[in-house]
């Protein structure tokens, strides 16, 4: 309770997301998946480009309201053979808002209301 007599509604974060597993496929998109969270809504997914392996350049999101996720071909970052990618999962306990995934994503990006990021998931291209 604040000094004026109002109540302060906090959400409390979610777990992070556990065994989080990731390839890349044959036709170039990269597919996730880990382990769901009790009374997870939605995930959002973190990464960078090619051999960025600081979280805090993790500037590209995607978005899932299920335990797994496909990063189409065309959105992969480029890859060359031994170039490394690093994905994060992160898990709210509330959907998105937008008109897409991207605005979902962002918007709860923005919010700051999700859990602790998951260890990475890191996929190496192989020739």
């Amino acid at each position: 309770m604040n000094f004026h007599g109002e109540f302060t509604t906090l959400t409390r974060h979610p777990n992070a997301s556990q065994n989080a597993t990731g390839v890349l496929n044959e036709d170039g998109s990269v597919s996730l998946s880990w382990d769901a969270v009790t009374k997870a809504q939605a995930y959002v997914i973190h990464y960078g480009n090619a051999n960025e392996s600081d979280p805090h350049e993790a500037i590209f999101m995607g978005y899932s309201e299920t335990p797994s996720w496909t990063l189409a071909a065309a959105d992969v970052p480029a890859l060359e053979a031994g170039d490394k990618i690093y994905l994060y999962v992160q898990t709210f306990n509330v959907k998105g808002r937008g008109a897409n995934d991207i605005e979902k994503a962002a918007y709860l990006n923005e919010h700051e209301l999700g859990s602790a990021w998951s260890d990475p998931v890191i996929l190496t291209k192989t020739p």
